[in-house]
């Protein structure tokens, strides 16, 4: 890791940049008024407020479809991630975009399950991220092909991907599954994740701390998944991922060590998941867990950020931040929509900085 001047030169201009963006990630008072707004004409008030304006304005300003809302939130992520990539230190660029690249397979998976549920592209063109090597434009073109096979093929086309994509086609050919073949992408897309860690511990071992956090995320929630099903271990060990904190055969013992999820979850010891598990208990969404830990990372992130300042962890610590700011504005929005309860959500969505 550089130190002093080294650190100065190397990371100067991109930490000013990123410090200048983070300054437009809503602060904590603002989140919380908007996860408790009353409906989603009060939001977008606040929002139009903030760097979200301009965004709102491309899709109908303050009298925007409530369709469009996720339109907004799209560009302005895509924005933002584009803006990280380029203000990165030249060096580090093959790493930060191999970090963002989960967006384009974000996308790549959307495309997919839209087929599969036979869904049109302007059903889902709000849930894109108009970003990458799968933008709207280009997602809009593979959509129109007839079958899932021929969708991974477009999308494995001259792409970085081809062979994270792949190993998920090959699955689905087998299985026809795709619930499955995206499990498989998901794997190898963190599998290819192992050699941005090992060259992140050499640069800042706190940020690659932070990567192996999501895929510890990841694999909680397979066996919190497995649990649910009444899953063996040997069904579901095949999915898990490497290089996390927690390692494989850790993973087997807390999970055959569990009768069921509140016993699975209390021994997880990197996540809190008291109060997910106690909204858990109350709704019977999986999902109570997955913010949770969302909103750990964050935390972490915002740690890292604010003792990171000369330092790559700053860089990626933003896109976390950033990514979760996005998805906790589109479960406060979507809270509204479909009446949500408003405590039960603030119970889960932490947002400050520690």
């Amino acid at each position: 890791m550089l130190a002093g001047s080294g650190a100065a030169r190397h990371y100067g201009y991109s930490s000013a940049r990123v410090k200048s963006m983070e300054s437009q990630i809503l602060d904590q008072k603002l989140m919380h008024d908007i996860i408790n707004a009353k409906d989603v004409s009060t939001i977008l008030t606040m929002l139009f407020q903030t760097e979200f304006k301009k965004d709102i304005e491309d899709f109908g300003g303050m009298g925007i479809k409530h369709e469009l809302i996720d339109f907004a939130l799209s560009r302005n992520l895509a924005r933002n991630v584009s803006k990280l990539v380029q203000v990165s230190p030249t060096t580090e660029r093959k790493l930060i975009r191999s970090i963002v690249g989960k967006w384009d397979l974000y996308n790549a998976k959307t495309i997919l399950e839209a087929k599969v549920r036979g869904i049109e592209y302007d059903a889902v063109a709000g849930k894109l991220i108009d970003y990458g090597v799968y933008n709207s434009s280009v997602a809009k073109e593979i959509m129109r092909e007839e079958s899932v096979e021929n969708i991974f093929s477009k999308l494995m086309l001259n792409s970085p991907y081809r062979d994270i994509l792949g190993s998920g086609l090959e699955v689905y050919k087998k299985e026809k599954n795709l619930l499955h073949a995206i499990g498989e992408v998901d794997k190898a897309y963190y599998k290819s994740l192992g050699s941005v860690i090992t060259g992140l511990r050499v640069i800042q071992n706190e940020a690659a701390r932070i990567i192996k956090m999501e895929i510890d995320m990841k694999n909680i929630m397979l066996l919190i998944r497995g649990k649910v099903s009444g899953a063996k271990f040997q069904e579901i060990g095949s999915g898990l991922i490497a290089d996390g904190n927690i390692s494989s055969p850790e993973l087997e013992q807390l999970y055959n060590g569990a009768r069921d999820i509140d016993t699975l979850v209390q021994q997880v010891k990197i996540y809190d998941l008291k109060d997910a598990t106690g909204v858990y208990k109350s709704t019977g969404q999986l999902l109570a867990f997955e913010i949770s830990m969302k909103n750990q990372i964050f935390r972490s992130s915002v740690r890292l950020l604010n003792h990171s300042i000369l330092s790559f962890g700053a860089i990626l610590a933003y896109a976390y931040m950033k990514e979760i700011e996005i998805y906790t504005l589109r479960i406060a929005i979507n809270s509204r929509l479909y009446g949500l309860s408003r405590e039960e959500t603030e119970r889960l969505i932490i947002w400050k900085a520690e």
